[in-house]
Formats: structure tokens, C-alpha cells, sequence
């Protein structure tokens, strides 16, 4: 009777396995710290059924009962750790932090492309995130003889590209003209 009780319990394993894969996939897709808690969560139960076997089976081998227990304590070490994980970047999103450095070297290397390209300057650049939500805003310093039509163009390029390569960015441009000094002094405000 162990033994069928012991199958079961890889059975119900092997699905939450499965399970906690397609939730976390989603989660990462999705950018949802729910649906990745969710899996997470039961990746815990996955992690809690092997220890169990696990500790069983080297009982059984080794006969040294002491095993059990020091198995149950690094199964629960790993929730732990995975629960404070988890509870570290809830609180982060709570905190409207900003962006990642990796999508705040990708947002500099777009201007400074667009800078040699096409002789404009870019400042105030401000980046968070809320929940799932990613916010881009910037200043666009653009030649006097632009028409506004010109700079607008290249304001929606620059803008769209940046959504391409942050995922739920709301992007937010403030054109401005690159010789007048008045378009230094409000690099500090927030629009």
C-alpha cells in the first residue's frame, strides 16, 4: 500500500510539474507576478513531493532516520527562499521602480543612434514600471529648421521602436528646440 500511495503522489507531481511550467511561461509572457506566483506556488508543492519521497527513499536505503528531516529542512529552505523572491519583486512593483538597467542601456543606445543619425539630443529621461506597465518619457532636442511635421515623424519612429523593445511601455516624447538654452532648463521637471 506505500508504494501506491507513493505513485500517486509522483502522479499529482508530474501534473503540478506541468502546470507550474505553462503559469510560469504565461507569467513571463505576460508579465504578470500572479501567474508566475501561481506557479511558483506549484513548483513548492513539486519541490515538497520529491522531498518527501526522497527523504523516504533514503530512510529506506540507509536506514538512518535522520535523513528525513534534514531533507524536509532544504525542501523548506527552497520555499522559502523562492517566497521571499517573490514577496521582493511584488514590493517592487508596488514601488513604481524604475525600468531594468538592461531596457535603460537599450533606451541610451537607441539615442545615441538617433543622436549620430540624425543630429538630434535627447535628456530628462525618466523610466518606471508599475505592475506590468513600463512608462518611457524623454525630452527630443531637434534642429530649428525642422517642421514640426519632421520631428513629430521621428518622435513616433523613436517611439516605436522603443515598444518594440520594451514590452507594455507607454512611451511619452516632449519636443523641444536644440539651440534655444531655454530647452536645458527644464531637464529636471517632471512633464
Amino acid at each position: 500500500m506505500p508504494f501506491a500511495g507513493l505513485a500517486l503522489t509522483v502522479v499529482a507531481s508530474a501534473v503540478n510539474l506541468a502546470v507550474a511550467l505553462v503559469l510560469l511561461r504565461a507569467g513571463r509572457e505576460h508579465h504578470s507576478i500572479t501567474l508566475e506566483a501561481d506557479g511558483r506556488h506549484l513548483l513548492t508543492d513539486v519541490w515538497t513531493s520529491a522531498g518527501v519521497i526522497v527523504g523516504v527513499a533514503l530512510v529506506v536505503a540507509t536506514g538512518w532516520l535522520r535523513l528525513d528531516p534534514l531533507v524536509a529542512l532544504a525542501v523548506s529552505v527552497h520555499i522559502l527562499w523562492t517566497g521571499f523572491g517573490l514577496v521582493r519583486r511584488s514590493v517592487r512593483g508596488l514601488l513604481d521602480s524604475a525600468i531594468s538597467a538592461e531596457d535603460q542601456r537599450e533606451v541610451t543606445k537607441l539615442f545615441t543612434e538617433y543622436g549620430h543619425r540624425y543630429g538630434v539630443a535627447f535628456h530628462a529621461l525618466r523610466t518606471r514600471q508599475a505592475g506590468a506597465r513600463r512608462f518611457v518619457s524623454f525630452h527630443l532636442l531637434v534642429p530649428d529648421a525642422w517642421t514640426v511635421s519632421q520631428a513629430h515623424q521621428l518622435s513616433e519612429e523613436i517611439e516605436s521602436r522603443m515598444r518594440s523593445m520594451i514590452p507594455n511601455a507607454a512611451v511619452f516624447t516632449h519636443i523641444e528646440p536644440i539651440s534655444d538654452p531655454a530647452s536645458y532648463d527644464d531637464q529636471g521637471l517632471d512633464r
